[in-house]
């Protein structure tokens, strides 16, 4: 940091301080003198902060000091989609003051220690005081931060370093520093008033341009009146209007002037100036200083030359966003436009120029409107414009009327399972251990083959000790009989003889019925048993699930499709069952088809044979059960093969087949 009180010899007399904080003479007259300077200040915001920050360092008796804008920029969101990191803040120097002859690398470095002090001070939002020591052992040196706000955000800084004994002191002068930043809000204030000022003339010169246009019959007159309006309060010494003609731009009317000659040169020239602005639809500004709009000014230049260098402003007029005229102005060299003024000029052509179009349109013959309205018309239905959108309309038309009128044929889609037609359990005949097991899974059996046996020599064992004891009781009933005294007891004998005898018949059955037998032919669907023989089983434990076998399928198992129809479906199922289909009794293609999730491509036709009356509940709908025979299934189609089947119901319009679940749903809530 810098050593020495800073002076201002071109602004006032010497304005350093002692250490304790006392003033010279004169410097009042001054401070003075800085704040009439700050009262007067322009807009250049730059500017006010170099004389805010001067005066700030003369009533505290500073040594160096700096000002700077703060600029902010938003943070940017994370790489994976988090929210926006903290904005970043910057520090932009505009003004620093430092009384020595220091060298370019010596400010930078000024310069930086003065934003590491300022930045937490503008983080904390609020001013400081910061110690930042004495280099050459006299009183401590201070450095006074004041933050300059315009409602309510930090949108500068002012840093003043001063010497003073202690940190009281330097408090007392960071409070003369606040006062002189109190001047900045009064800056601020300034400028929106400027800004409101401009604005509210801006708005008053429309409204008369408006007035202007309103009180006026016709469009000739309305576009004579708007040109002495615009050349009265924009100063301009010359203000025409062009309208488009065909594929040209013709001048319509001139400020002051009631005739003229169209072939004149200098209309000639207007309307090249015109039309430039009008190609390139955009403002065309050219001035006798160099100063010019971006786009193409060669018209503009060569009219300004031709008439002593004038200033030429173009300004295309628009009605839904295609440009119908051009407003030219020329300025005087000594009174050129303003850029407010130019925008105020735009705002206000842009707004008059529809009620220009209207005007103009409403002027023409009835029967100019009528071949117009025909020709827009026509250009609007067959031209090139708008292609895209009346492309869409066409397929628009054309997709209503195709939904309307084509009639498909209607299906019900309903999920499958592929079922055994015949199926059957073979269980254990009684308690016992399986002896032998002769088949396997998947391998034909030819009716009346032995599947499979049990072990009987248990039952065999206990038939023998049944038999034996029956015989016991038959000589106890027989020596029993003949005496008369003891009938009783020979009832009793019979009766156990009979139960016994009973036993033996029964377990002779049960041994008759050892051997599982198939009762046709047939394929095993479940029961691998060939590594359980000797094992025990208990009566009645299924053992086999076996399927008849279709003979003219090379003993391939019969099958059927068993369909979940939902139950809104259910009775358009059964009307195609009851109504004599003209197609099936042609075609013999059955009542639809389906196709297996294995194979989706391979299409194959049913008939349904019966409808189950009775639905399941499952996931929420409730679920009808439909069979029907697969008509020539190939020999992969085997049971346990799910997929979708489409019953075939009748043809109906395409808008009803798209439409009619939204229909039922809102007639079942509404009632209707």
């Amino acid at each position: 940091m810098g050593q020495g009180t800073i002076e201002h010899s071109s602004q006032s007399q010497s304005s350093s301080s002692s250490a304790s904080g006392g003033e010279q003479p004169g410097s009042g007259q001054s401070r003075s003198k800085l704040v009439q300077r700050l009262l007067e200040a322009s807009n250049d915001l730059p500017q006010f902060l170099n004389d805010l920050l001067t005066t700030q360092a003369v009533v505290v008796a500073g040594t160096e000091a700096a000002g700077f804008l703060v600029e902010r920029q938003p943070g940017k969101p994370g790489e994976d989609g988090a929210a926006a990191k903290e904005e970043k803040m910057g520090l932009r120097p505009v003004a620093h003051i430092r009384p020595d002859e220091s060298d370019h690398e010596t400010r930078q470095a000024a310069l930086r220690a003065f934003q590491n002090l300022i930045v937490p001070c503008v983080q904390q939002n609020k001013d400081g005081a910061i110690e930042v020591g004495s280099p050459d052992g006299g009183e401590p040196q201070f450095c006074l931060i004041t933050l300059l706000k315009s409602e309510g955000q930090v949108v500068a800084v002012s840093a003043v370093i001063t010497r003073c004994r202690d940190l009281e002191r330097a408090r007392q002068r960071l409070g003369s520093m606040q006062l002189v930043a109190g001047y900045f809000e009064l800056f601020t204030l300034k400028r929106v008033s400027e800004h409101s000022r401009q604005l509210a003339q801006r708005h008053q010169h429309v409204l008369q341009y408006a007035s202007a246009v309103g009180t006026a019959e016709g469009f000739a007159s309305s576009a004579m009146n708007l040109c002495n309006e615009m050349a009265n309060r924009a100063g301009a010494s010359r203000v025409t209007l062009g309208w488009l003609k065909g594929r040209y731009v013709r001048v319509k009317a001139l400020a002051h002037t009631e005739k003229f000659d169209k072939k004149q040169d200098l209309i000639v020239q207007l309307e090249r100036v015109m039309e430039e602005c009008f190609d390139q639809e955009e403002p065309v500004y050219f001035n006798v200083q160099g100063e010019s709009s971006p786009n193409v000014t060669r018209n503009a230049k060569a009219f300004s030359q031709l008439q002593g260098g004038v200033s030429v402003l173009s300004l295309p007029m628009r009605h839904k966003d295609e440009v119908v005229g051009v407003m030219t102005l020329e300025f005087p060299a000594q009174a050129s436009p303003d850029q407010n003024m130019v925008e105020g000029l735009a705002v206000a052509t842009e707004l008059l120029s529809p009620q220009l179009y209207d005007r103009f349109h409403n002027d023409r013959n009835i029967f100019v409107k009528m071949g117009i309205s025909v020709r827009e018309g026509a250009k609007l239905v067959i031209g090139r414009k708008h292609m895209v959108a009346k492309l869409v309309v066409v397929a628009v038309l054309g997709a209503a009327a195709f939904v309307t009128f084509f009639r498909p044929m209607y299906h019900v889609n309903a999920s499958f399972v592929l079922e055994p037609k015949d199926k059957r359990q073979l269980c254990a005949p009684f308690e016992g251990f399986l002896k032998t097991v002769n088949y396997k899974p998947g391998v034909p059996i030819k009716a009346g083959a032995e599947i499979a046996t049990f072990d009987t020599r248990e039952l065999r064992l206990q038939q023998n000790e049944a038999r034996a004891e029956a015989e016991g009781k038959q000589k106890e009933f027989e020596s029993l009989r003949v005496d008369e005294k003891k009938q009783a007891e020979a009832k009793i004998a019979e009766a156990e003889y009979r139960r016994l005898q009973a036993r033996v018949e029964f377990i002779g059955a049960q041994i008759e019925r050892h051997t599982l037998v198939a009762p046709f032919d047939c394929i095993i669907l479940k029961g691998d048993l060939v590594d359980q023989v000797g094992s025990p089983k208990k009566e009645g434990e299924v053992l086999f699930e076996i399927a008849r076998v279709d003979p003219e399928r090379n003993d391939r198992i019969a099958i059927e499709a068993k369909m979940q129809v939902s139950d809104r479906d259910i009775q358009e199922v059964r009307r195609a069952l009851e109504r004599d289909s003209w197609w099936d009794r042609s075609f013999g293609t059955g009542h639809g088809k389906i196709a297996t999730t294995s194979f989706p491509d391979d299409k194959h036709s049913f008939a349904i044979t019966r409808v189950v009356p009775v639905g399941e509940p499952k996931e929420g709908e409730n679920l009808f059960s439909v069979y029907a025979d697969v008509k020539d299934p190939p020999a992969w189609m085997h049971p346990g093969l799910a997929g979708e089947g489409r019953v075939r119901i009748e043809q109906r319009r395409l808008v009803w087949v798209w439409t009619h679940r939204l229909v039922d749903f809102i007639r079942l809530k509404v009632w209707i």
